[in-house]
């Protein structure tokens, strides 16, 4: 059972007939908002995010441009997304070469107890993934769902996520990326 409705404030996180017959998860509600609205709600929620993390620094005590984070690899990515039902952390593998796309995802392999350690073991490993853009890329991520960009209320949990986990994956970056650029 799922009710469509308009929502009238920013954040709303489900209808009144929805909480009345489904208790708290809104999630089954979908709640219709305009393409305007939406488009202030990730630019708001971006704005607020960037401006929590300009004060987070590395290992290093320098800041970082966790925004544009610099791999100093071409085609490698580390990405921060958010939609209406999860927010993730990414790592992106987009060298147009498959032979070097695996050769890095093989290295990113060799890691992959230590990440799922530092990572509570909940990332996700997708050797072949289709991109938003058409292209197949390699991706390993960490996404909490039951969250939306559109409610309000979910940014602080969205934005926490981010935050901690980005913070760990510039620790590994830090510890053991010359040995991904030795691979260049």
């Amino acid at each position: 059972m799922t009710c469509v409705m308009r929502a009238d404030n920013i954040g709303q996180s489900a209808c009144q007939a929805c909480l009345q017959t489904m208790g708290r998860n809104h999630y089954l509600c979908s709640i219709m908002y305009s393409k305007e609205e939406k488009k202030n709600n990730k630019l708001l929620f971006w704005s607020r995010l960037e401006d929590q993390m300009m004060h987070l620094k590395n290992p290093h005590g320098t800041k970082v441009n966790w925004f544009n984070y610099n791999t100093k690899i071409n085609h490698l990515y580390f990405r921060m997304e958010a939609d209406e039902k999860a927010v993730r952390l990414c790592i992106d593998l987009q060298f147009p070469d498959t032979g070097v796309r695996e050769v890095f995802w093989e290295q990113f392999e060799e890691f992959k107890d230590l990440l799922n350690d530092r990572f509570k073991g909940k990332l996700i490993w997708l050797k072949e993934y289709e991109h938003d853009n058409g292209k197949t890329i390699s991706r390993i991520y960490l996404e909490r769902g039951e969250v939306n960009i559109n409610n309000q209320k979910d940014w602080d949990k969205m934005h926490l996520f981010l935050k901690l986990n980005f913070v760990k994956l510039d620790q590994f970056w830090d510890e053991f990326s010359e040995v991904f650029l030795q691979l260049k």
